[in-house]
């Protein structure tokens, strides 16, 4: 099962900015996404394939850019299988210096009969000097088998806030709620504090924890859902500048618990890389991730993507 608190994993804001960028903004022109996909696998043997191409009228840099996209998820478990079409509407304007703007999206997802407007959009913005904040709406489709059969979706709207503490250590705070279709709702709070350990080589020290608690448990098994869940994760990152590439990598290791059941080890690995965000070719990033923490069958729940996105101006 593709665990649900996971649609989230952090948001953009909290990730320092990733891009190398000129002085001089390109001139506006437009722009093809194709091909993009992303794959993903579980222990309980659901898998997950969504394959994106777009056209952008509006197109400035990989980070800027207004157009339309076509994406077509097929979903398989055992002899189970399922496929949804998903027309979006797309604006965004990220700087790539910051990292701060918006990601703008409204989309149209019919699977099975069902029909839903979804959406991925947050904005980050400075507050102070030292002080950035982000909130965030997104509505989607539950990705298990029964939650695809039954239409079952979320509403998340959350919020976060980012502030730097002292010149090499930032603190990041995000508290959300996740409305569920079938009645239920999932309060979420997370927390991480960075610390710089060598500034020149992107090495950083990471303390991460997560919480949320379900307020309806006795609805059908649709997705993962305890009456309580908590992890606390130690992590290291790094990120290094090649011939104007970016690449970024995680690699983290904690303890979780599920409601009052003894704790149990969790673990995350992620690698990024992502091209110079205003090359006139193209405008390319890829991530591939491990996480394992708790599912239905227990403890050992593990999924693992692959994610690629391919923009070409003319």
């Amino acid at each position: 099962m593709r665990k649900i608190v996971n649609t989230l994993l952090m948001c953009p804001l909290l990730f320092l900015p990733l891009y190398a960028y000129s002085e001089e903004e390109a001139p506006s022109k437009m722009a093809v996404s194709a091909p993009n996909a992303y794959i993903a696998s579980d222990s309980e043997g659901f898998s997950t394939y969504k394959y994106n191409a777009g056209f952008l009228p509006i197109y400035e840099h990989g980070e800027k850019y207004t157009g339309i996209s076509y994406q077509h998820n097929y979903f398989t478990q055992g002899g189970w299988d399922s496929s949804a079409e998903v027309y979006t509407l797309i604006s965004k304007a990220i700087n790539p210096r910051t990292g701060l703007g918006y990601n703008a999206n409204i989309g149209y997802n019919l699977e099975n009969g069902h029909k839903l407007i979804t959406t991925d959009s947050n904005y980050g913005f400075r507050v102070t000097d030292s002080t950035k904040a982000e909130v965030i709406l997104n509505r989607d489709r539950v990705e298990t088998q029964n939650s695809l059969n039954n239409g079952i979706y979320y509403t998340l709207g959350a919020a976060s806030i980012e502030q730097q503490i002292v010149e090499r250590l930032t603190a990041i705070a995000m508290v959300g709620n996740m409305y569920f279709s079938d009645t239920n709702t999932r309060p979420i709070v997370r927390a991480k504090l960075i610390y710089d350990l060598v500034p020149d080589y992107g090495l950083t020290a990471q303390l991460r924890y997560r919480q949320y608690r379900d307020t309806n448990t006795n609805v059908a098994n649709n997705y993962f859902n305890p009456s309580t869940y908590s992890e606390t994760m130690i992590a290291f990152g790094a990120r290094k500048r090649i011939s104007g590439w970016m690449l970024s990598g995680t690699a983290g290791v904690g303890r979780q618990t599920v409601n009052q059941d003894p704790s149990t080890t969790t673990q995350l690995y992620e690698f990024a890389a992502t091209s110079p965000v205003a090359s006139n070719d193209y405008y390319f990033k890829t991530r591939a991730g491990y996480g394992k923490s708790a599912g239905f069958l227990g403890p050992n729940y593990f999924y693992r993507y692959v994610m690629e996105e391919l923009i070409i101006p003319f």
